[in-house]
């Protein structure tokens, strides 16, 4: 066995220990050339059934890991994240659990790698992908579990159910490369990508908490990064069927794709959420934005959503004032494309695209749920009410609030503060201005941050990664800052901006002092690394217009300015810290000098 694996499988699973099963035999099966070896990596989700004995039970077959997160809602981006970052191989090939690969499936998407020195993301072929477990039974009843190699062979030669993109590749031609938008056919049901440019791209965005446009936001990154994109029939796969909620998974994926669309805020982006895929690359050549001619099918596919609509409306009872449904009056529907569409569109670049834009792109470090508001949920409120891209990054969970400052351990107990700080934060971001979406939770322990600087660390690495066009930084002062997950919390954030060679503008706030420990009477300090800053003065900025949405985000934390649990006496946060809060007009920031320029008509 060569000492590192030809590619790693990231199966990313949830209480589908049956499915997996499947997986994990076709696994077993596989054919690679002389020398060439993979291994795999079984991310779950937060099973509580069988999953990891199921695993356990493949080790003397298969060279396998298996990673645990716990059970906190969908986080299928954040488990394919955890096989990217252990992979030990140069390709990362993505497959769902109750996906069966052909036994040449894996040797197929090593070939595809190694045919070019370009980083490439290859689309596997996946028959019988049904999308409402349509056609269930006749699939299980004809699908030959115990030589599946057959039943790929007899399905194609039948052409029965094959891959549900064939009609894509059918109008355009499978040289996908050549096209505008191949990433939209980049489904991680079957793909592969080069281990090297996940990492670079920042690896699945892990703020898709529902299903669906995870994988299609990944592959607009490595495409705009410069990936060639390869379709592969011989890297085949069989998807079982299952029972799933067709039309919940289509309203969440609508959901999710108008994040995507608001996210990179590009023309190609704004088609994604009101077109079905098939139609894109016939809308940017109708533009005369990608080459090649309109096919004679354009206009002929409607989004399933819009069907479902359509449909709901048909079975509903007549009304006097019934509108017309997306899908039988296209012109009713609410879409950008008819805005003024840029050149540019299929010639950008990941980093030519972020330096045209001029919006401000701003990222918080907090380093617990609510230091983003004391110190500056004034100016949050500003810059989302002037249009900038805000990211709020929570460096600890907040859960030990009450057993570190009150000495109260139950109702709540921290596990139980965790989860109520978490969506307090959420609520804090709406008033702010922000969407919930914004924040984003690292949840290391509250009060430990020390314990856990190197993890800490990568992950502000892949945070600052993701956003290198970032332009603004609030962070805790590595120096003034008391507290310490407050200033390891600085002194990190400094640290990586200099590893990655970023200079956006900093604002460094305090939020701890002599006089903050005094009122909390908690004292949790450590020691600055380094002799300090120089060369930065204290600036002053107005936020008179935005105090009401600092107040209403800083009432969202209830669990710290209320009488939360039936054993307090007094708030976490004292009243006389609050009142100190309430009454600031202003809010106030080191920053460089004293070539540092305040934003136009802020600073005081």
């Amino acid at each position: 066995m060569s000492e590192q694996p030809a590619c790693t499988v990231v199966v990313p699973t949830y209480n589908r220990s049956g499915l997996l099963r499947h997986t994990l035999d076709s696994l077993c099966r596989q054919r690679l050339d002389a020398g060439d070896t993979f291994e795999v990596v079984v991310s779950d989700d937060g099973s509580g059934d069988d999953t990891a004995d199921l695993v356990a039970g493949y080790r003397d077959r298969l060279d396998v890991r298996y990673f645990f997160q716990e059970d906190e809602g969908y986080r299928a981006a954040k488990a394919r994240n955890v096989g990217i970052r252990h992979a030990r191989s140069d390709v990362c090939v993505f497959v769902d659990s109750g996906v069966i690969l052909h036994s040449g499936a894996l040797a197929a998407h090593l070939a595809a790698h190694r045919e070019t020195d370009t980083p490439t993301a290859v689309v596997g072929y996946v028959l019988c992908f049904n999308e409402d477990n349509e056609d269930g039974r006749a699939i299980t009843e004809a699908l030959d579990l115990a030589d599946p190699d057959a039943s790929f062979a007899e399905f194609t030669a039948q052409r029965r159910w094959p891959d549900i993109r064939e009609d894509y590749y059918e109008r355009y031609g499978e040289d996908l490369d050549a096209l505008t938008a191949p990433w939209l056919m980049w489904w991680t049901c079957n793909s592969s990508a080069t281990t090297r440019l996940l990492r670079e791209v920042g690896g699945f965005d892990e703020a898709y908490r529902s299903w669906g446009a995870e994988d299609v936001d990944l592959s607009y990154r490595l495409r705009t990064a410069g990936a060639r994109f390869v379709l592969r029939r011989d890297a085949a796969a069989l998807h079982i069927p299952h029972p799933k909620s067709y039309e919940a998974n289509m309203r969440s994926a609508a959901r999710n794709y108008r994040y995507f669309a608001d996210k990179y805020d590009t023309p190609v982006a704004h088609l994604v959420p009101h077109h079905h895929f098939h139609e894109i690359e016939d809308i940017l050549r109708s533009r005369g934005l990608a080459d090649g001619p309109v096919t004679d099918r354009f206009g002929t596919v409607i989004r399933p959503i819009d069907r479902m609509d359509a449909e709901r409306a048909a079975a509903a009872p007549p009304t006097a004032a019934a509108t017309p449904t997306p899908a039988t009056d296209a012109a009713a529907t609410p879409t950008t494309e008819d805005a003024p569409m840029t050149p540019l569109l299929g010639m950008w670049t990941w980093k030519d695209r972020e330096a045209r834009r001029e919006t401000p792109r701003v990222l918080v470090f907090s380093p617990h749920p609510d230091d983003e508001v004391i110190a500056c949920g004034g100016t949050i409120a500003r810059l989302a009410a002037e249009g900038a891209r805000v990211g709020v990054v929570f460096a600890t969970d907040g859960a030990m609030s009450h057993s570190a400052v009150l000495g109260i351990h139950t109702d709540p107990t921290p596990a139980e503060l965790r989860e109520i700080r978490r969506e307090e934060a959420r609520m804090a971001a709406k008033a702010m201005g922000l969407s919930e979406t914004a924040a984003r939770f690292l949840d290391y322990p509250d009060t430990r941050l020390a314990d856990h600087l190197p993890a800490f660390r990568r992950d502000v690495l892949r945070i600052l990664g993701e956003h290198r066009g970032v332009t603004d930084v609030y962070l805790p002062h590595e120096v003034r800052e008391l507290n310490a997950d407050h200033r390891l919390t600085g002194e990190t954030v400094v640290s990586c901006l200099a590893e990655l060679g970023l200079t956006p503008t900093l604002y460094r706030y305090v939020v701890w002092d002599e006089r903050t420990e005094e009122e909390f009477g908690f004292v949790n300090r450590n020691p600055a690394d380094g002799p300090g800053t120089g060369g930065e003065r204290l600036a002053s900025f107005d936020i008179g217009p935005w105090v009401p949405h600092k107040h209403a985000a800083f009432r969202e934390h209830r669990t710290q300015v209320e009488l939360y649990a039936p054993k307090q006496t007094r708030p976490v946060v004292p009243e006389p810290f609050q009142e100190r809060v309430f009454a600031a007009r202003t809010e106030e920031f080191w920053i460089a000098a004293p070539d540092a320029e305040a934003p136009a008509g802020e600073g005081k």
